[in-house]
């Protein structure tokens, strides 16, 4: 008579094992009901031919995209009706970082008026010269 195997791990089955019985163990079982649901397990679309180069991913072109990128996706998972309340402190503390960090850039791109045309402020007005014994 022929050794059978366990069909997951392939260890001999137990003597007094059914002939029915796939699996060595109640470990090996579940593992093997573990893989057969798992999402790797499942058809997935064939990969494309090893001949033809795969797209580059695309990736945001500059900081602020990526910045962008990451306020989306922090607000859809705060939005999420399944998001955990533990969760939820976290991602807002996230997203007002990136929302803080959005709006400074916002800032460095508007002209001082100050610094960037010190003459459009003084309007013609022109400075005294300094005394010192004035004061």
């Amino acid at each position: 008579m022929p050794i059978r195997t366990c069909a997951q791990c392939g260890h001999a089955m137990p003597k007094n094992a059914s002939t029915k019985r796939k699996y060595c163990s109640d470990n090996c079982r579940k593992l093997a009901s573990k893989h057969r649901h798992s999402p790797q397990h499942q058809t997935s679309p064939a990969p494309p031919p090893a001949n033809e180069p795969s797209p580059p991913p695309t990736a945001p072109a500059t900081y602020r995209d990526l910045l962008e990128v990451s306020r989306t996706a922090l607000m859809r998972n705060l939005k999420d009706s399944h998001c955990p309340a533990t969760a939820v402190a976290g991602l807002s503390k996230q997203l007002l970082a990136v929302g803080k960090e959005l709006l400074e850039m916002d800032r460095e791109k508007e002209p001082d008026p100050i610094l960037d045309d010190p003459e459009e402020m003084a309007d013609g007005i022109e400075d005294e010269p300094f005394d010192a014994e004035t004061i």
